[in-house]
């Protein structure tokens, strides 16, 4: 699946792979719904997804990892 331009953008201003941050922060034991918020506050309020986008890049990124 094609990566989204929000993915893209999010990747750049975190200066690492969303994906990546999203999995360090629920390794931490972060909600789905902080992590959203944390991309927010680190993306100085550029990105702003709901936790089930999160869920949906998280879980694509899984698929394409197994594929």
């Amino acid at each position: 699946m094609a990566r989204t331009a929000t993915q893209r953008l999010a990747d750049i201003l975190l200066d690492q792979p969303v994906e990546s941050y999203v999995a360090a922060k629920r390794a931490e034991g972060r909600s789905w719904r902080l992590i959203a918020r944390d991309i927010y506050v680190a993306t100085d309020s550029q990105i702003d997804v709901t936790t089930q986008t999160l869920r949906q890049w998280m879980a694509a990124a899984e698929a394409e990892a197994v594929a």
